[in-house]
């Protein structure tokens, strides 16, 4: 022997010891990890296609509050390709440690930084953001909406959050793409789109039609009468080498908010204001708030709503496209005191939507009773030398998002055209979807498991919410010509379907 019995029987029941301190230690570890980061393990995903990977983790500390998983996301393009992206989502430790399932912000397009992020953090979301460091940011009216379904579609497979208590939001582009998620997910909490184009009909033939005026094909040491719309016109191309040249086309009509405002059944606040020169505010209505002095703008520029719409169902104005019961109209005056921006402003082209000029934020006004909150900032006429805003308002939704984040799902947030939209992605055969310039219908499908995923996951909230919702959906379903499910939809069989897929 080695030792020698006594010492080998000594060094055996050390051994002994030993494993059962690791077996302790590891004991007392593992609540210590599920504390540090709750019901929230961002773990990387394997079974199905479109599974997304985890590539970073920075765990919140005491000198660094906010902490981030980064991923790698597949997901289908336009064209039905396969693509990768990142997305990000913040969370502070407060968030982690709680037990509860958490509620998030989505930032739609564009991507946030860590400050931004950290703010509504703050509040209690968790914020989830696109990430550019590999990959760039795809356009907005192509490969972008593509991209951002299969990111919420990621954070609301998480383990540890509310997929009821979801709010997305976002500014011009952002915007539009707000509006663009809020018509295919379900249930949303609520939606914040700030300056948005909702008419690309109208909004793309603008751009065509101010191209030259606006100056963007001059040499580049000359200064543009437009500057700001000379600098957003070659967005324009890409756009019509995807849908085509013909802006009387109805593909340029289903790719606009203005057609499907019915698929949104969230708590929405819009935003425009009197002096975009970007996303003007001809788009959202016909009501007279200034006249336009022709005399400060180049020979050739035109705005005139009816004129410069070619597509006969896009003349439609956003205020039109939502049912008057549904529809809240706010005028904010301009506050004593903003700066107004000056063509040197311009240069940089760094206009911040929602500046904080030091005074005391103006809390948008919005209803409890009405689904959409439409906010007009009247802040005189637009100026040529402009983006989204004349002046650097100091404006906040802080209110809106606090009552919606916490607001019952009323059984009639589901409605026909929504519930249409969900069994049509279950099906993986979608109707009002725009065509590409080959004449095949643009692609806006995840991969199918995802889909179906997701859907089922939907459906299954909103039942559970009560017998009201339930009732509601069976007869919905009843009374709907997609039928994935047969003649009847048994809430139990959804249940089933949902916890047999992968996870």
């Amino acid at each position: 022997m080695l030792f020698g019995p006594a010492r080998e029987l000594r060094f055996f029941a050390g051994f002994v010891e030993m494993i059962r301190m690791r077996r302790l230690l590891i004991a007392l570890l593992i609540p210590f990890a599920a504390t540090v980061f709750g019901r929230l393990s961002f773990q990387s995903e394997t079974q199905f296609p479109g599974a997304v990977t985890v590539e970073e983790r920075v765990r919140p500390t005491d000198l660094q509050q906010i902490g981030f998983v980064t991923v790698t996301i597949p997901y289908l393009g336009l064209h039905g390709d396969k693509k990768l992206g990142q997305g990000r989502c913040y969370f502070t430790r407060s968030l982690l440690e709680k037990k509860n399932p958490q509620p998030i912000y989505v930032a739609a397009h564009y991507p946030i930084d860590q400050e931004t992020a950290t703010r509504f953090c703050e509040q209690g979301f968790l914020t989830v953001t696109p990430h550019t460091d590999n990959y760039p940011l795809e356009f907005v009216l192509g490969d972008s909406p593509n991209f951002m379904k299969a990111l919420i579609q990621w954070i609301r497979r998480q383990p540890g959050v509310d997929r009821k208590r979801m709010i997305i939001g976002g500014g011009s582009g952002g915007g539009y793409m707000t509006l663009a998620m809020g018509a295919e997910f379900f249930p949303v909490a609520a939606l914040v789109s700030d300056l948005p184009c909702v008419n690309w009909a109208y909004g793309c033939n603008y751009l065509k039609v101010n191209a030259g005026p606006s100056g963007c094909f001059l040499p580049p040491d000359q200064e543009r009468p437009l500057p700001v719309v000379a600098a957003i016109v070659p967005g324009l191309p890409p756009a019509t080498a995807l849908f085509g040249e013909d802006m009387s086309s109805d593909s340029w009509f289903t790719l606009s908010p203005v057609s499907y405002t019915d698929r949104i059944t969230a708590p929405a606040m819009i935003v425009c204001a009197t002096g975009d020169m970007l996303c003007t505010f001809e788009q959202f209505t016909a009501k007279k708030f200034y006249e336009l002095e022709y005399t400060k703008f180049p020979d050739g520029y035109g705005r005139d709503f009816q004129r410069l719409t070619l597509n006969e169902k896009s003349r439609l104005r956003f205020d039109q496209s939502v049912p008057e019961e549904k529809l809240f109209v706010s005028v904010v005056s301009r506050p004593e005191g903003l700066h107004e921006y000056s063509p040197t402003d311009m240069k940089n082209l760094n206009q911040p939507l929602r500046c904080a000029s030091g005074s005391k934020p103006t809390d948008l006004p919005w209803s409890k009773e009405k689904q959409f909150s439409f906010v007009i900032l009247d802040e005189g006429s637009p100026l040529p030398h402009l983006g989204h805003t004349r002046y650097a308002w100091n404006i906040t939704s802080k209110s809106f998002l606090q009552y919606n984040i916490n607001r019952p799902i009323e059984p009639d947030r589901l409605n026909p055209a929504k519930l249409c939209r969900l069994l049509e992605r279950f099906t993986g055969s979608l109707s009002d979807v725009a065509r590409l310039t080959n004449g095949k219908k643009a692609n806006r499908l995840n991969f199918e498991y995802i889909e179906r995923y997701d859907v089922l996951a939907s459906l299954n909230d909103y039942a559970a919410l009560s017998d009201a919702h339930a009732r509601r959906l069976e007869e919905l379903y009843r009374d709907g010509s997609v039928k994935p499910f047969g003649e009847e939809i048994i809430i139990e069989h959804l249940k089933k379907l949902q916890a047999q897929l992968p996870k």
